[in-house]
C-alpha cells in the first residue's frame, strides 16, 4: 500500500496517466502501467476482489477503480496478526484527451485487473515515408 498520493505512475514526461489522491480509509492497489503503440495498459493488484465486485468508471478527465472484498476470516475470530491487505479498494488516475473513451477493455484474472486504454488515432506514432 502506497502512502505517497502525488507520485506519477507513468513516465514523468507523459501526463496521460497521473495518480490522483485517494480517499482516506481505502486500500490503494499497487499498479503497473505500460505503453504500446496503440494503448496504455494499467494493471492493478487486487487480491481478494472478484470480477463482480469491481467497478470501473471513466469520465473526461479520470479513470476510477473501486472494489470491496469479503472478509477472509470466520465470524467471532480474534485477529492476532494482520499483513494481508484487503477491504475497500480505490484507485484513480488523471486522463488526457489522447485516450479514446469509446474504446476501453478490462479483464480480471488471478487477482490482477488489466485495463487497456486505447489511444486516439491522432496520438499514435506513425512512420513517415521519405520521397
Amino acid at each position: 500500500m502506497s502512502t505517497n498520493n502525488t507520485v506519477a505512475v507513468a513516465k514523468q514526461e507523459n501526463t496521460a496517466l497521473m495518480r490522483k489522491p485517494e480517499p482516506v480509509g481505502f486500500v490503494t492497489p499497487l499498479a503497473d502501467i505500460y505503453e504500446t503503440d496503440d494503448a496504455y495498459v494499467v494493471m492493478l493488484d487486487m487480491p481478494g476482489a472478484s470480477k463482480e465486485s469491481i467497478s470501473i468508471t471513466m469520465d473526461r478527465s479520470s479513470l476510477v477503480v473501486r472494489s470491496t472484498t469479503e472478509s477472509l476470516y470466520p465470524e467471532n475470530t480474534k485477529l492476532l496478526h494482520n499483513e494481508i491487505v484487503g477491504g475497500k479498494y480505490h484507485r484513480s488516475f488523471n486522463l488526457t484527451e489522447g485516450i479514446d473513451r469509446e474504446k476501453v477493455e478490462a479483464s480480471f484474472e488471478n487477482g490482477v485487473l488489466t485495463i487497456k486504454l486505447f489511444k486516439k488515432e491522432e496520438v499514435k506514432p506513425r512512420e513517415i515515408q521519405i520521397r
